[in-house]
């Protein structure tokens, strides 16, 4: 399980700049994000119609997984896509660490559970942790304008349906609907609700010096490891454990990002980061401890 948690959190960390990538290449958002889920979606179900996966038999299943899709890929991708026109790809990280809390938050109305200090402290630790990952980034100047104003906005309420659908997930997947039909079907409503925005507001998604090879490289990496790798090992991560767990990528992430750039690219790892390299990290261990606790306390069961 920390294998397929660490390998989510490594591909999901590459995804911002993945957008970013592709937004540059001069692809319009909402066509880019609808291409992205619509590809991977078909490819998941065709493959599971080949192995002759069980599907779900009734129509309140369907809608249940199409609200999904409709927060977690519509709302959510559809948001991150055109913000990051006007917003930094640190700055999108910072707010997309909200998602633990919103999950907790959401979590609480659904079940009616009590929140343990010790996750509340994690949370804190991650968020803060990460702010101060992307802080040298954040220091070198912001342009406030009034798109970058809405732009932060529209990620946060964005990050909230995000938090809903993975609650939702919850419920569906305990109903015995198998995760991976679960990742192809929420992705295929919410790539339908994206081509509907780019049909109305993009009347030209396409670049305009063609389908280049800096073009294409982002999309199919976006379509193979973010959504057919990573968002699978999410909703697998959201039946064996909890809606909360998975969600912690979002702290992760970003310590992951700085260690690709030191590494791949050379980049300079400031104070700042390295402290909240390891605030990150005691957040998501302090955030998850009970799920770790219970993990570890199922696989000495298996031993003895």
């Amino acid at each position: 399980m920390l294998f397929a948690y660490l390998l989510m959190c490594l591909i999901y960390g590459t995804t911002f700049l993945g957008i970013k990538l592709g937004l540059n290449a001069g692809f319009s958002p909402f066509w880019y994000a609808g291409a992205r889920f619509a590809t991977a979606s078909l490819l998941i179900l065709l493959f599971l119609l080949f192995r002759r996966q069980r599907f779900p038999s009734r129509l309140r299943d369907y809608l249940e997984m199409a609200s999904v899709g409709l927060c977690m890929t519509g709302i959510e991708f559809a948001a991150v896509y055109w913000a990051e026109q006007f917003v930094s790809s640190s700055f999108t990280a910072l707010l997309a660490a909200s998602t633990p809390l919103m999950v907790t938050i959401t979590t609480v109305m659904v079940y009616r559970k009590k929140v343990p200090q010790v996750e509340k402290l994690g949370m804190l630790l991650g968020f803060v942790g990460v702010a101060l990952i992307v802080w040298p980034e954040l220091a070198k100047g912001m342009v406030v304008t009034k798109q970058w104003l809405i732009g932060v906005v529209i990620i946060l309420i964005a990050e909230f349906f995000y938090a809903l659908g993975t609650v939702q997930a919850r419920h569906v997947i305990d109903r015995g609907v198998s995760p991976a039909v679960m990742n192809g079907v929420q992705m295929l409503s919410g790539s339908l609700f994206l081509f509907i925005l780019s049909f109305w507001f993009e009347p030209h998604p396409l670049p305009s010096t063609g389908l280049t090879l800096e073009a294409i490289l982002p999309l199919l990496y976006m379509i193979v490891f973010g959504s057919l790798i990573a968002s699978s090992i999410y909703y697998w991560l959201v039946k064996v454990t909890n809606p909360l767990f998975p969600a912690t990528w979002t702290y992760v992430s970003p310590v992951i990002a700085v260690i690709v750039g030191y590494l791949l690219l050379g980049e300079t790892v400031h104070g700042f980061t390295l402290v909240g390299a390891a605030v990150v990290l005691a957040g998501v261990f302090l955030t998850n401890y009970y799920t770790w606790q219970k993990t570890m306390g199922s696989k000495q069961k298996l031993t003895t």
